[in-house]
């Protein structure tokens, strides 16, 4: 069966160091800052951020989803930090029993390219997945709100920090 895809593409304001760090460290991340998509992620296997490290994902019942995959579990299956790139393809849980025969994803995070000036600040972020479909797939759009919402509190998180360490100072 062949497989399909699809992906969407954020730019951010935080930089693509912080991003690419706050997405290294999701395990311990995305369930204290976006309480309202993940109410919990464990690494089963290894340390949760390098790869062949396995991590369940619970979404929160705020999730639109919630009730059609509730649970995810992860493999990374590729860490690249010189290209900030990070690749998982999901395991177990319902989006292979349900609606996926296989679903793999990639992130990248860049910088803004500069156009023969200064650097701007910020980073664009790609992800992107690619799967077979099984009965009752979860539409694309409601995966890529998913995606969006994550990087887009991430980005805001980040800020916060960013900004109450420059109130202090």
């Amino acid at each position: 069966m062949p497989s399909e895809g699809y992906k969407t593409e954020l730019k951010l304001v935080s930089s693509a160091n912080d991003v690419w760090g706050a997405i290294f460290a999701a395990t311990r991340i995305y369930p204290a800052v976006l309480p309202d998509v993940y109410e919990e992620i464990t690494s089963t296997r290894r340390d949760g951020y390098s790869e062949g490290s396995m991590r369940k994902i619970t979404y929160s019942p705020a999730v639109g989803f919630n009730k059609a995959a509730r649970m995810a579990m992860e493999e990374i299956t590729d860490v690249d930090h010189e290209t900030r790139t990070v690749s998982c393809s999901v395991e177990d849980g319902e989006f292979v029993t349900k609606h996926y025969r296989s679903f793999e994803t990639t992130t990248t995070v860049a910088p803004l390219p500069s156009n023969e000036g200064p650097r701007e600040p910020g980073c664009i972020v790609r992800w992107s997945c690619s799967y077979v479909n099984a009965a009752g797939s979860l539409s694309p759009d409601v995966v890529k709100d998913l995606m969006n919402k994550t990087f887009e509190g991430l980005d805001n998180h980040l800020q916060k920090l960013i900004h109450s360490k420059t109130a202090r100072s």
